[in-house]
């Protein structure tokens, strides 16, 4: 008997010093203390940190009634290894959270000084879906422990302690619960359309026997909106006070301009039914009215489209894309104390990404007055250094993935398009030489973007006059190739002259064109010919035919763009070869001095000294005879046809016809109060100088330049 009790109590002894060790292991985890008390993987815009970056987070709660310093606690994504992220020896009292970014810290590098968020805390790794996330002492204790489920963007895994595992919620971080949209809820019905309206009337809306609420500024109706009660009457707006337009902070770089007068204006209604006894809603009802003689002459020279979306969108200190805002004031004191340029210091404008996109509704009218488009689509800030400007593009995207901005409106355009102005060289001048340029250059085998003058109400209030235009992105170039999207790597090249793209395999495919031009002598044929099965050479050459004519000093070491297949195929664009994007032709045509109709743009003009005589690619080159000839050919071709001033002068008239009123405004109430047609017929001028000696020039200085 007691040979069998000894092993028996051998073998309890052990199993009890395992259950021990198990329970002190685990024995914080049923008592109240700190544990993960929520987890959002997919923040797209709910929050950002300082340099402007929406990172996911985790929020650990102290649910105790003590203290607790967390030096002694760590986080991590993987059970093997609980030390990613150690905590500070920071106190966390009763009761409260601490806030931690979950993700590596984040830099803004943007032609200047980095810039971190050194007062937040982020954990280093990143967190997904079917993750488990661990908190344990630093003796690898683990005290809680969540696996993380599916989660839609914006949404948050919420639990009240270490023993729930979690509801889905929206985050804690809202101020107040999003409304519930249900699709079986119908709109409310309006009396009248979108459109241009000679006198004022009374609008009415059906909201099927259920309350409707609106609003006539552009902000939200779901929470701001007014109960309905009877007939609205729309009228000219034009005199009333400007609200938008007087909103400053708006650039970190320039002095706030005030228009003088009140701005030109539209009435904008959104709209929604609710049903009061479950507390739903409809989806909105959007619509804009123009009233008077005066709006609709103002709007008879070109397009108008009207963009709504709720001011806060554009305008709030925390979150709106159109302001410098909270980003710029967390960074300024660095920003000014640095060599960094300020056009690229972190503000709310500059920050890229889908959190800083926000929906909104356009509504494009023709010059006739008739709506083209009506649809919900997303916006964000177009450019580089002109997001610092006081009149700011936009890029226009697609709500859904599948669909297109205004469909149809511009032949083989791609799924997304923008509002660009003419940057800050061509703003305030006639705002159409890259427009032109792209119309002189629309049958070169560049891609030229194709655009429309187009002027913006903004919320309802005039905002300016703008090109509406192609934008140029993988969907735009597989719409004039046929070349599939996901098959077409684009390299852009930014004036760091640094390759820019999100694929690795695309730089590193880059990186062979640029071994081919550097490592090898082109004046050699059979160096050449290898450079032309890698490059579309007609492609090459029609771009630098353009460049040196327009005498774009802004071009070569930047505003350059390549595109090739990935893949080759059967197709003749799907060759493989590397071709040219001709875009962003606005310091050009005789703006400037070094952009004159006399300057030798293959030896001088570029403002950043890189000429064709000095540009790696082009230089090389033309120690080749073969390409020498090919060159002069069609530059000699050009010439007479798509470069002559006769070809070019009627589009120039037609350009001053189409933009004149509108830029007269625009300038006005941007820039210069007193502007008036006669001065912006003198700038248009320069233009039709410019072209009127710009071959003869050129012809003798490539005669020079390329002769054998």
């Amino acid at each position: 008997m007691e040979r069998f009790y000894r092993p028996v109590l051998a073998a309890m002894v052990i199993l009890i010093a395992a259950a021990l060790v198990i329970t002190k292991a685990f024995a914080t985890a049923g008592k109240p203390g700190i544990y993960i008390s929520e987890i959002c993987p997919h923040n797209v815009d709910l929050i950002h940190d300082s340099v402007g970056f929406f990172n996911d987070y985790i929020i650990i709660t102290n649910s105790s009634s003590s203290p607790v310093c967390l030096g002694d606690y760590r986080l991590s994504d993987d059970g093997n290894q609980l030390d990613k992220f150690i905590f500070p020896y920071i106190t966390l009292e009763p009761g409260d959270d601490l806030f931690l970014w979950a993700a590596p810290k984040t830099e803004f590098v943007m032609f200047g000084e980095p810039y971190t968020d050194d007062e937040a805390l982020y954990t280093g790794f990143a967190i997904r879906d079917h993750e488990m996330l661990y908190l344990s002492e630093a003796s690898g204790t683990v005290i809680d422990s969540v696996r993380l489920p599916s989660m839609k963007d914006n949404k948050s895994l919420c639990r009240q302690s270490s023993k729930d595992r979690g509801h889905i919620s929206d985050p804690s971080i809202l101020s107040n619960d999003p409304p519930v949209i249900s699709e079986q809820i119908a709109p409310p019905v309006l009396s009248r359309s979108s459109g241009f309206y000679p006198d004022a009337f009374d609008l009415s809306m059906d909201g099927h026997g259920l309350s409707v609420y609106y609003t006539t500024d552009g902000s939200d109706p779901y929470s701001s909106g007014l109960l309905y009660e009877g007939p609205i009457n729309i009228d000219d707006r034009s005199k009333q006070p400007n609200v938008y337009s007087n909103i400053t902070g708006v650039s970190a770089v320039f002095d706030d301009h005030i228009p003088t007068d009140p701005v030109s204006k539209a009435t904008v209604l959104r709209s929604v039914c609710r049903n009061d006894r479950n507390g739903r809603y409809s989806r909105e009802s959007v619509a804009v009215f123009f009233v008077g003689s005066s709006i609709r002459k103002e709007c008879s020279h070109c397009y108008t489209l009207s963009l709504v979306t709720d001011p806060g969108n554009l305008f709030s200190y925390e979150n709106g894309i159109y302001v410098a805002g909270s980003t710029w004031d967390k960074n300024r004191e660095k920003a000014l104390a640095s060599d960094g340029d300020p056009y690229y210091a972190p503000t709310n404008y500059n920050m890229h990404g889908k959190g800083w996109k926000r929906e909104a509704h356009l509504s494009l009218f023709d010059p006739a007055g008739n709506l083209l488009f009506d649809e919900d689509d997303t916006v964000g800030i177009h450019g580089q250094s002109s997001r610092s400007d006081l009149q700011k593009g936009f890029n226009l995207f697609p709500k859904e993935s599948g669909q297109r901005v205004f469909a149809g409106l511009f032949e083989g355009a791609g799924d997304t398009l923008m509002l660009r102005t003419g940057s800050s060289s061509d703003m305030y001048d006639t705002n159409f030489r890259d427009a032109l340029n792209g119309r002189i250059s629309k049958d070169l085998n560049v891609f030229p973007q194709s655009s429309v003058c187009c002027q913006l109400y903004l919320d309802g209030e005039y905002w300016g006059c703008y090109n509406l235009q192609e934008r140029l992105d993988a969907s735009f170039v597989e719409n004039r190739s046929r070349v599939p999207a996901d098959n077409i790597n684009i390299i852009k090249i930014d004036p760091d002259a640094k390759a820019l793209s999100e694929r690795d395999y695309d730089l590193s495919q880059y990186s062979k064109f640029s071994e081919l031009v550097n490592e090898n002598d082109l004046g050699d044929d059979g160096s050449y010919d290898r450079f032309c099965g890698s490059v579309d050479i007609d492609s090459l050459i029609d771009y630098y035919c353009a460049e040196i004519f327009f005498a774009n000093d802004d071009a070569y070491y930047c505003n350059l763009a390549m595109w090739r297949s990935r893949v080759s195929g059967y197709s003749t664009y799907q060759d493989g070869r590397w071709r040219y994007l001709l875009f962003d032709l606005d310091n050009t045509d005789g703006y400037l001095p070094n952009a004159e109709a006399n300057v030798d743009s293959f030896t001088s003009g570029s403002y950043m000294g890189i000429n064709p005589d000095t540009d790696p690619v082009f230089s090389n080159l033309v120690k080749n005879s073969r390409f020498r000839k090919a060159f002069r050919d069609r530059f000699e071709y050009l010439l007479a046809n798509d470069f002559s001033y006769e070809r070019i002068e009627p589009l120039i008239d037609e350009m001053e016809d189409t933009y004149t009123v509108p830029m007269v405004s625009s300038v006005r109430r941007f820039h210069d109060p007193d502007f008036d047609s006669e001065d912006y017929h003198k700038n248009v001028d320069r233009i039709r100088d410019f072209f009127k000696a710009r071959g003869g020039y050129i012809h003798d200085y490539m005669t020079k330049f390329m002769g054998d």
